[in-house]
């Protein structure tokens, strides 16, 4: 994933954001996740359902009931997975509500300065997931702050203040995008 730790300095950590193939990998797997195995288990779901509506065996109804909470508790994961690795909300509605749907999910206090004109695709996606990787690096409960700048050259300032902490860590990326 990206959002590694390049180094650091006395300004903060420098992230390493995932290059354009890793984005776009990134993006094919939680596809393939949410639209071929979660759908997969989705129909198998709704069968069982109906499977079990049909049933007049108190054993088999509360095996078939046991079945299908397990097979729901998989897709919820499965999709977990496939979010993790690609928020779904970025393609489709923006850097934005990618966050705020990371943040959401990981009870973080999110503050966003982004650019007024939409990135590009290449950057969005790019900068999205360096940014999603951090998120997930931190507590429950954290202050984060982030500030995007630029189009060509995208600049990344993330400022976080974890639960129990004093002083807030500052971490830092530039991106190169077309």
């Amino acid at each position: 994933m990206g959002g590694v730790v390049r180094g650091s300095s006395r300004s903060g950590t420098w992230l390493c954001a995932p290059d354009r193939d890793v984005a776009r990998l990134r993006c094919d797997m939680e596809r393939f996740l949410h639209d071929g195995a979660a759908a997969d288990m989705s129909a198998l779901a709704l069968e069982l359902g109906l499977i079990s509506m049909a049933v007049d065996d108190p054993d088999t109804e509360a095996r078939l009931d046991a079945a299908l909470g397990t097979l729901r508790r998989a897709i919820d994961d499965l999709r977990g997975l496939g979010s993790t690795l690609y928020p779904p909300v970025l393609v489709s509605a923006g850097l934005e509500p990618a966050l705020r749907s990371v943040a959401e999910r990981r009870d973080l206090r999110l503050r966003l300065d982004l650019p007024r004109r939409e990135l590009g695709s290449e950057a969005r996606s790019r900068t999205g997931l360096l940014v999603a990787d951090h998120l997930h690096t931190l507590c429950p409960g954290s202050a984060v702050r982030v500030r995007v700048r630029g189009r060509r050259f995208v600049r990344v300032h993330i400022t976080d203040l974890q639960p129990g902490w004093d002083t807030p860590r500052h971490h830092r990326a530039v991106l190169r995008c077309a």
